[in-house]
């Protein structure tokens, strides 16, 4: 999964309250295998990549965990993004590691 947002500068400072409640959430989410933050640029222009077991558990996570909703919630009801991107792609192969671990090991599904 790839998320990019552009946020508005009037609502920066509300957003980034949020993103460190939302980062723990995700960080204990069933079947997340890996979760980065990018900033492209720091404070208004950011991105995240994540790698799920499925598209259920990422829709689980993203639609169900309270802290999530509520976010995407109030990004709607206070206008948070002047531009915004959510994509889904299908890992067809991967080498390497993050921290010292393969986040797909053998599992590509």
């Amino acid at each position: 999964m790839l998320t990019r947002a552009s946020i508005r500068l009037r609502r920066a400072v509300r957003f980034w309250q949020f993103v460190e409640p939302t980062s723990r959430a995700v960080s204990g989410a069933e079947g997340l295998r890996l979760a980065i933050g990018l900033g492209e640029l720091p404070l208004v222009r950011q991105a995240t990549f994540s790698l799920w077991d499925s598209v259920a558990a990422m829709q689980q996570y993203a639609y169900r965990d309270a802290r999530h909703r509520e976010v995407i919630q109030l990004t709607r009801r206070e206008g948070w993004y002047s531009e915004e991107l959510f994509a889904r792609f299908r890992v067809l192969g991967s080498s390497g590691t993050v921290d010292g671990r393969d986040p797909l090991g053998d599992n590509i599904s």
